[in-house]
């Protein structure tokens, strides 16, 4: 590792956060049926950001097990799985733990989607793998997990916990099995979902999914499901506060409409990537969408209105509804951003345009997620 370090000329700011939002926004995207995340091109993403060149990592991977069994063996001589671990070997040497597993969750997917090209080389039906997916056996890791996004998120989890020590110390021997147990885990549930999926191919069952209400449907927007509304936003809640999602676009165009400063917008934004607000925005998304009656309020024009109407709203019976749990965010973000005293000098209209952001970014995340 240290001739290859030596040879790098890593941009370690760019690299990290370019890892953590791939990372991140692929492992949110592998809940779209039959999707395949262009990993291959992520690769030379990453390459580029170390200074490297292809040819430095098949040099590597040569010496890296050179005068070992391994050096016949396919998936440990693969420069591909070689680049990253030695990016989690740099980042364990950085004492960067959120780099390290960012890095290690972008391994397993991966090979997630290399096993998708086997199971998968042609076309997929997107019916059928929903139908899959929601009939397989409780004891499936998919099913267990609740979505394939969970699941490999776990599995990330599993390998964090048994190998690290033996990455960070170039442990051969035990990174030899490291490679061959995390491909030997994901392979086993692709399989036997492929074989699910193929199951129902062959005897035709397949689950209607509705992308978008119909005419007769226009003024009852519904989601396909309870299940699969719970993992959608399972998926956007870990996407913002695990993986520390921010979507420029989202806070641009909410600060464009409540004028707030772009100090208070940042802050904000920057904030709630912290997990400890999990359950404040998993429960805001989840009162957001208990609110909408018509698709127009989330897909629609009616969108913003429909926003605003709900932060506006002076009266409810409700002990616990969506702007109430605005506040109670926006409530804590100040107090550890320190900025209860500076909110308190607003003015009532300018207060309320804060919390109205806060609204509009969060909700926005989600709407891309839907519309």
């Amino acid at each position: 590792m240290e001739e290859l370090l030596s040879k790098a000329k890593i941009n370690k700011i760019k690299l990290r956060s370019e890892m953590l939002r791939i990372a991140g926004t692929t492992l949110s995207d592998l809940s779209k049926p039959c999707y395949k995340p262009p990993t291959k091109t992520y690769y030379y993403q990453f390459l580029s950001l170390t200074g490297l060149t292809d040819k430095d990592i098949k040099d590597y991977t040569k010496r890296q097990w050179s005068g070992r069994k391994e050096i016949t063996y396919r998936m440990q001589m693969d420069p591909l799985t070689n680049f990253y671990i030695f990016l989690m070997q740099y980042f364990l040497q950085q004492r960067d733990m959120t780099g390290y597993k960012a890095s290690m969750l972008f391994y397993m997917i991966r090979y997630y989607r290399s096993i998708l090209d086997k199971q998968f080389p042609k076309y997929c039906d997107e019916d059928i793998w929903h139908y899959a997916l929601e009939t397989l056996t409780k004891t499936h890791l998919f099913s267990r997990e609740k979505t394939i996004s969970n699941a490999i998120y776990f599995l990330t989890n599993e390998m964090i916990k048994r190998y690290t020590e033996d990455i960070r110390t170039n442990n051969l021997d035990e990174i030899s099995i490291f490679i061959q147990t995390s491909r030997s885990r994901i392979s086993q549930s692709v399989k036997s979902f492929a074989e699910a999926y193929y199951r129902a191919s062959k005897e035709g069952s397949k689950i209607r999914v509705a992308s978008s209400p119909t005419d007769d449907e226009e003024n009852a927007f519904q989601f396909e499901s309870m299940s699969k509304t719970e993992r959608l936003i399972e998926d956007i809640t870990r996407k913002v506060t695990v993986y520390k999602y921010v979507d420029q676009t989202s806070k641009d165009e909410a600060r464009s409409i409540t004028k707030i400063s772009i100090l208070i917008a940042d802050a904000l934004v920057n904030s709630i990537n912290d997990v400890k607000y999990t359950e404040n925005i998993r429960f805001i998304f989840k009162l957001f969408i208990k609110d909408l009656t018509d698709v127009k309020q989330i897909c629609g024009k009616d969108y913003f209105i429909f926003v605003r109407n709900l932060m506006a709203i002076k009266r409810t019976s409700s002990q616990i509804y969506f702007k109430q749990q605005i506040y109670v965010l926006l409530e804590k973000v100040l107090q550890q951003e320190k900025l209860k005293d500076t909110y308190g000098k607003f003015t009532s209209q300018t207060q309320f345009l804060v919390n109205l952001f806060l609204a509009y970014y969060i909700t926005m995340i989600l709407r891309k997620s839907i519309c």
